[in-house]
């Protein structure tokens, strides 16, 4: 059963030079329990999504007359704010990409994660205190009794991001969007926090979203995996389908540009070459286009529809081209 469904969701944001289309016309689900990987280059327009899920997109930004986002099957679009307010922490809850300026420098860490605690369960404070502890310790922090009488700038990155999981999973809420996890962590902490997030997703029969422009991350963590390109969705299937017999080039460049354990020492990585599309001005045709090996003259005038039906979803004029190469 889908818990988040997104329909047509649209997001632009006004420009000296027009209208920059961050999210264009992308559709998507996930199932309660289930977790979904979405992967792309930095300007995908990844974040953007999430945040228009979460209802947290800048005054500036204009939606689409069609955008359709539920969750449980309630329409997030007619929601007032202070019904959203009351929706996030609850049903869904976000962890932020930066642990360094996501909590609040001058609240101890106990009273940031009893701050959810008591407005959305009515919890006392001593009653949040002791919740807040078991959080921590729950997230693999060490010393919790302790901690939780700290401030943030007395924890390493890697402790802060463990405290940012907490206060999102402190309610249990039924969806988890976790935007780029460990962008600012040493490589040393990412997988610690990685497992964290995939054990609780387990552990608590929790939906997530896990946002990275790594398709190393998702491997093994993710159920499916959907690939975002110049704000549209271009690939989504199934993460084992995906790494094995990818469509779309774009993702097979992003799958040959990840370091494999049996590379000979010294090997250059490959990349993909030029730049992404300028979203204010887009090019016609495949967007992905100018820096295809195999485009067509037919992918340069018009741009290729998702696939519908089947496990795997692909946006693509040459697939089977590719995938004989």
């Amino acid at each position: 059963m889908s818990l988040l469904e997104v329909e047509n969701a649209e997001v632009a944001f006004p420009t000296a030079r027009g209208l920059l289309t961050a999210v264009d016309g992308v559709s998507l689900s996930v199932d309660e329990g289930r977790v979904l990987g979405i992967v792309g280059e930095s300007g995908s327009g990844k974040s953007v999504l999430s945040r228009a899920v979460m209802g947290l997109l800048p005054r500036s930004a204009r939606t689409g007359a069609g955008m359709r986002i539920r969750l449980g099957g309630r329409e997030l679009g007619a929601l007032s704010e202070r019904e959203l307010r009351r929706l996030r922490g609850r049903e869904m809850a976000m962890v932020f990409q930066d642990p360094m300026t996501a909590l609040n420098p001058v609240m101890t860490l106990g009273d940031q994660i009893g701050e959810s605690l008591r407005l959305h369960l009515g919890m006392g404070r001593r009653q949040a205190r002791d919740r807040s502890v078991e959080l921590l310790a729950a997230v693999g922090l060490p010393q919790p009794a302790t901690r939780v009488d700290q401030h943030p700038h007395q924890l390493s990155g890697g402790m802060r991001q463990r405290v940012a999981i907490a206060i999102a999973l402190a309610c249990d809420p039924r969806l988890l969007i976790a935007d780029e996890p460990t962008t600012a962590l040493d490589v040393t902490v990412q997988h610690g926090i990685l497992e964290l997030l995939k054990a609780q997703s387990r552990e608590r029969g929790m939906a997530m979203i896990l946002i990275t422009h790594d398709l190393g991350v998702v491997a093994g963590r993710a159920d499916e995996v959907a690939v975002m390109y110049a704000g549209r969705i271009v690939e989504q299937a199934p993460t084992r389908a995906l790494f094995a017999a990818p469509s779309m080039p774009y993702t097979r460049g992003l799958l040959a540009s990840i370091p494999r354990i049996e590379d000979a020492p010294g090997r250059r990585l490959e990349a993909i070459g030029g730049r992404p599309p300028d979203l204010v001005s887009p090019p016609p045709g495949c967007a992905f286009a100018p820096r295809c090996a195999l485009a067509s003259d037919l992918c340069r005038r018009q741009a290729p529809e998702l696939t519908a039906g089947g496990a795997t979803r692909f946006a693509c004029w040459h697939p089977a081209l590719e995938a004989a190469e």
